[in-house]
């Protein structure tokens, strides 16, 4: 079967094109691999217009419910290796299996850097999204509102800083737990002194807890640094392997490069949508270009 449209990824882009795609009639296959942080996320959020204090977890089960009514397919599938053209894309799963598209739509997301310990970012996994750990300042800078905050950096001095700036109208009091080895310019050592933030260098040896609310990260020389709200400043890598595969120009940042705003690319038959592109990783704006593809897709198939 060759269906109109393969989309790699179901988070908030991906399905909202399939939604899109098959109230038009278009024959939509999604593949994901289950792996998107939404899908996990059981804090609610208050930025998605019209979904006022939904948890993640259900916006996601809402969009897939909603694509499949309306006739898309979703596969739990793990897709390694994008080839073809216009009208006959091809994409090959971790097993081995083929899908044949004419066109395609890459909403692949990135991949999150938590905090570890020994290495080991699972046990931070009990608290990502759940209570009081949050990662996008445009999405939950508010959730600090007037409380003792945490900044925990797994990357670089300049995004710690950064993430600092985003909470500064928020929080009440900011620190600053650096896990990296990133030496700080002067002008961040400035904002520090000038703000007052004191911040610590270490390693992680525990995160303590229960019910998804973190209580304390307890560092590996014994010191315990307990506070109200902690808020993860890491790399964000885009997962771009497919779009380069296919030729698609990939930013310096990992991002995939498109032709314009419609999320068309330079590769005919091929959009991106979602974290993929180099934008903010708040949902409202996933899923519109996500929806933008989707409309697109649909009148390029028309006139083709």
């Amino acid at each position: 079967m060759i269906y109109d449209c393969l989309i790699v990824g179901a988070g908030p882009a991906g399905l909202a094109a399939a939604l899109h795609l098959a109230w038009h009639g278009r024959k939509t296959l999604v593949l994901d691999r289950r792996s998107g942080p939404l899908f996990y996320t059981l804090s609610k959020l208050e930025n998605v217009p019209g979904m006022p204090g939904q948890r993640g977890s259900e916006i996601m089960k809402n969009l897939r419910t909603q694509a499949l009514e309306m006739g898309a397919e979703v596969s739990k599938t793990s897709v390694v290796k994008a080839s073809g053209e216009l009208g006959k894309f091809v994409l090959e799963s971790d097993k081995g299996e083929t899908f044949e598209g004419k066109t395609l739509l890459l909403a692949t997301g990135v991949a999150r850097f938590h905090p570890t310990v020994d290495g080991d970012y699972t046990q931070c996994l009990a608290y990502a999204g759940k209570c009081n750990l949050f990662y996008c300042p445009d999405c939950e800078a508010p959730e600090t509102e007037g409380k003792d905050t945490l900044v925990i950096a797994t990357g670089s001095s300049a995004g710690a800083i950064g993430t600092l700036k985003h909470l500064a109208e928020h929080a009440s009091k900011l620190k600053l737990l650096m896990t990296s080895e990133d030496v700080l310019k002067d002008h961040h050592e400035a904002y520090l002194k000038e703000n007052k933030i004191e911040m610590i260098r270490g390693e992680i040896a525990e995160f303590v807890g229960k019910k998804g609310c973190l209580e304390a990260v307890v560092l590996k020389e014994g010191q315990r640094l307990s506070h109200e709200a902690y808020f993860v400043s890491s790399p964000k890598i885009p997962r771009s392997d497919l779009a380069a595969q296919l030729g698609i120009p990939v930013r310096d940042s990992g991002h995939a490069e498109p032709k314009s705003q419609r999320g068309d690319t330079e590769i005919p038959g091929v959009w991106i949508a979602g974290d993929l592109r180099p934008m903010t990783q708040q949902v409202a704006v996933a899923l519109g270009t996500g929806n933008i593809a989707a409309v697109h897709i649909d009148q390029f198939l028309i006139s083709h």
